[in-house]
C-alpha cells in the first residue's frame, strides 16, 4: 500500500530528482513559464508554493532558506523582489497549468506551467557576461644577432650544396631517370 507517499520518484535516484526539481522551478522563476510533462508540472507547482510562501516573509531566515535550496543568489533575489511582491495578496495558486498537446516521440501528455500573473522584466538581476575582443600582441622586432646567424648559415649550406663536382650530378640524374617512379601512399578510401 502507498500510505503517506505524496512525492513522485520520476525513476530517478534522489541527487538526480532533485536537482531536476531545482531545475524546473529556477526556469520558471526566470523565464515566467515552462513546457513540460504532466507529471512534472505537478512537481513544479507543489514546489514553487511552498517556496514563494517563504519569499513572501522576505526575511533573513527565509533569504537564507532559498538560497540553501536553489545554491545561487541572484534567483532567490529575483523570487523575492520581482515575483514576490506581485503575489503580496495572494495565499496560494501563484501557478497554472494548461494543456499544449502530447509529445509526438512517445505520446506523453505535455502541458505549460506559468506563473498567474507575470511580472514587467523578467530575468535575474545578474549582469549579462560581456566578452572582450582579444587584444593582439604587437610583433617584437627581431634583434640584429639573430639575422646576422641566419646570413651565415645560409652560406655555409649553399658552399655545402656546390661542391658536388659536374661529374656526381650527371650520375645523380641518370640514377633518377632509370628507377621507376614510386607512387604515394594514400589514406585507405582515397583512391
Amino acid at each position: 500500500m502507498r500510505h503517506r507517499i505524496k512525492k513522485s520518484f520520476f525513476n530517478r535516484d534522489t541527487k538526480h530528482r532533485k536537482a531536476m526539481l531545482r531545475n524546473g522551478v529556477r526556469n520558471l522563476i526566470l523565464h515566467g513559464e515552462i513546457l513540460t510533462t504532466k507529471a512534472k508540472a505537478k512537481e513544479y507547482k507543489r514546489l514553487f508554493d511552498k517556496l514563494m510562501f517563504k519569499a513572501l516573509k522576505n526575511s533573513v531566515v527565509s533569504r537564507r532558506q532559498l538560497h540553501q535550496f536553489f545554491g545561487k543568489r541572484d534567483i532567490v533575489n529575483t523570487l523575492v523582489e520581482k515575483i514576490a511582491p506581485v503575489f503580496k495578496n495572494r495565499k496560494s495558486g501563484f501557478t497554472r497549468i494548461t494543456k499544449y498537446g502530447r509529445r509526438r516521440g512517445d505520446n506523453t501528455e505535455m502541458v505549460k506551467l506559468e506563473l498567474v500573473i507575470k511580472p514587467e522584466n523578467l530575468g535575474t538581476f545578474k549582469k549579462p557576461v560581456v566578452k572582450e575582443p582579444a587584444v593582439k600582441k604587437p610583433a617584437v622586432k627581431k634583434s640584429a644577432q639573430s639575422k646576422k646567424t641566419k646570413k651565415t648559415v645560409s652560406k655555409k649550406v649553399s658552399k655545402v650544396k656546390s661542391t658536388k663536382t659536374p661529374q656526381t650530378k650527371k650520375k645523380s640524374s641518370a640514377k633518377k631517370k632509370t628507377e621507376p617512379k614510386k607512387s604515394k601512399k594514400t589514406k585507405q578510401g582515397e583512391g
